[in-house]
């Protein structure tokens, strides 16, 4: 992949909604084991297993809050990048971008149609890539999915003029 020249927008998520999203995500999973280990009255021998298992869910949330730690968007005119410049999609394989309300999309965003399919991606807040949709959106505020939407239409427009 050739470097990109300039970033034209740069976004990070937050490091404290990944965080509240991990802890959800734990606390729901330990109160399930909690209450399946409370089904039965007798202490049984797989209710000492679960502790394991807690032990284990803790070890996932530090991989998921270290993996997930810095996140965001390079935006430029060659196309949209992971901060770490991994390519999300290049700009002329944009078909649409649709802001629409009615539209299947993660909370607050937008979706971007490509013109070509790609395989499932999942970055979990920022967003997911199936067939030819990216949603972008999740725990992306309602005026920072703005922003980016506004960004990447800009960007899509100059990229039709030029061709």
């Amino acid at each position: 992949m050739e470097k990109k020249e300039t970033d034209y927008a740069r976004y990070e998520l937050p490091g404290h909604r990944i965080k509240i999203l991990g802890l959800t995500i734990f606390a729901l999973l330990a109160f399930l084991i909690v209450s399946l280990s409370r089904l039965e009255k007798n202490i049984l021998i797989l209710d000492m297993l679960l502790i394991p298992i807690i032990v284990v869910l803790g070890l996932w949330l530090k991989r998921f809050l270290n993996r997930y730690s810095k996140i965001g968007f390079l935006i430029n005119e060659l196309g949209m990048f992971n901060l770490d410049e991994s390519l999300i999609f290049k700009m002329d394989e944009i078909e649409r971008i649709d802001v629409s309300p009615y539209t299947f999309k993660s909370a607050n965003g937008f979706i971007i149609l490509l013109k070509t399919k790609s395989s499932f991606k999942f970055i979990p807040g920022l967003y997911w890539r199936l067939g030819n949709r990216i949603s972008i959106g999740g725990l992306v505020s309602k005026n920072e999915s703005k922003f980016l939407s506004t960004t990447l239409l800009e960007l899509y427009a100059q990229n039709l003029t030029k061709n």
